[in-house]
């Protein structure tokens, strides 16, 4: 049986940056650095003010979440790609910055300057109520050799930002993380360290990556694959790649698109209100709602992409009319029964037309589109002894069976929560 991906009607939230420190801690370093190069650019006026997030600003984007239901009854989910790790500042010393490899530090652990109070508090609860899922963005989101260079080197405008806790400045702006300037070795051992970092941060391993501004080669790809990360976002946006609009539709045609282990997810559709309630850009809702249509149309999800910088921001006004766009935006999405995945699920959806989403360990998510009735088998957690159908579906002659480490179950079609069991 094949998934109607046009009858779905499925989007996919994914927002990039979260745990970044960056572009400013505080309005001062902003005043400090707001006449330097980098914050000149179209993307420094656009970003210049955005910042960390704070424990409001995730409580906030939550409750806006919550607000909502897909029409599968179930509420949007947000993706949000996550840096795992920051500058330690206070161990980066001028002017000589002597030290073998970049100072971090490693969330939950923040610069003294970027503390947010109760902020994986406010994740954590996220997570729980099921509207928030971290995949992995990056270590630290910084071409690490090209700014470092411009540290030692003396340039003025990475100096200055030093001081101010930002790592803002041209050399940083004009590369990636993951950018093929960047020494293979280090790329290698960075994706390394950020996948265990997210390990430890968050429980699980990350089951979807985005590289840093799109910045990646071949070589990379088949680095990233090689320790588990075959989930990729922005392929179609892939910078240095060139005809971008056609590699787009290409890209967009090809759904499923694989290449040897590594799924590609389709092209993101930009949905960026930059602090407008309604905004009209070629970013914006109308913009974003014809993308959506597009994708629908053509039997592929619609990966709404939207940045955190629209939703932490030193201006509060911005945030909240940010909030607003983006309420607008999933009341016409759920007016029109948008079921919400993650890109996890459009993968097992795509590969094998049912797919399960962890509940923050009370249980899963089943998504079942394949064969009615048929065994589907997938491992428990540890202590784990029983299972049973909660939530706004059921189906009354479901067979569950837990054994051997894992649920063995036959259901109809649907979407159902399965509760864990424990002695």
């Amino acid at each position: 049986m094949n998934l109607d991906w046009h009858r779905l009607r499925a989007v996919v939230l994914e927002s990039d940056d979260w745990g970044l420190c960056g572009w400013v801690p505080d309005d001062r370093a902003h005043r400090a650095l707001a006449n330097l190069p980098a914050f000149r650019t179209e993307a420094g006026l656009r970003y210049g003010r955005s910042t960390l997030e704070t424990a409001e600003e995730v409580r906030l984007l939550a409750a806006e979440l919550l607000e909502w239901r897909g029409g599968d009854g179930f509420p949007p989910v947000w993706q949000a790609n996550t840096i795992v790790a920051n500058p330690d500042y206070a161990r980066m010393h001028p002017p000589l910055f002597e030290f073998d490899e970049l100072p971090l530090c490693v969330h939950p652990e923040l610069p003294a300057r970027w503390e947010r109070p109760g902020l994986w508090d406010a994740v954590r609860r996220a997570e729980a109520d099921g509207v928030w899922w971290a995949e992995l963005h990056g270590l630290h989101h910084l071409p690490e050799t090209a700014w470092v260079g411009a540290l030692r080197r003396g340039e003025s405008d990475a100096r200055r930002a030093h001081e101010q806790s930002s790592p803002i400045c041209r050399a940083a702006e004009a590369s990636g993380e993951y950018d093929a300037t960047e020494p293979r070795e280090l790329r290698s051992r960075s994706v390394r360290r950020a996948a265990q970092a997210f390990r430890t941060l968050f429980g699980r391993a990350p089951t979807s990556f985005c590289p840093p501004d799109y910045r990646f080669d071949d070589w990379f790809e088949a680095e990233a694959a090689a320790i588990g990360l075959t989930t990729f976002q922005g392929k179609a946006e892939q910078a240095g790649r060139g005809w971008t609009p056609l590699r787009r539709r290409w890209f967009g045609l090809r759904f499923p698109h694989h290449e040897g282990t590594r799924f590609n997810m389709p092209p993101r559709i930009a949905f960026e209100p930059e602090g407008v309630a309604m905004p009209k850009t070629s970013r914006g809702l109308e913009a974003a709602m014809r993308g959506v249509h597009e994708a629908w149309a053509q039997g592929r999800p619609a990966v709404v992409s939207t940045h955190r910088m629209n939703y932490a921001h030193l201006d509060a006004a911005r945030t909240r009319a940010s909030r607003e766009a983006l309420r607008e935006l999933l009341r016409r999405l759920c007016a029109e029964r948008a079921v919400f995945l993650l890109d996890m699920e459009v993968r097992q959806l795509a590969e094998r037309h049912w797919s399960v989403r962890d509940l923050d360990g009370r249980g899963v998510l089943l998504r079942h589109f394949g064969v009615p009735r048929e065994t589907l088998r997938f491992p428990t957690p540890a202590g784990v002894t029983g299972a049973c159908l909660r939530g706004p579906h059921d189906d009354k002659r479901a067979e569950l069976l837990v054994a051997d480490g894992g649920l063995e179950m036959r259901v109809n079609l649907g979407e159902y929560v399965i509760e864990w069991l424990r002695k």
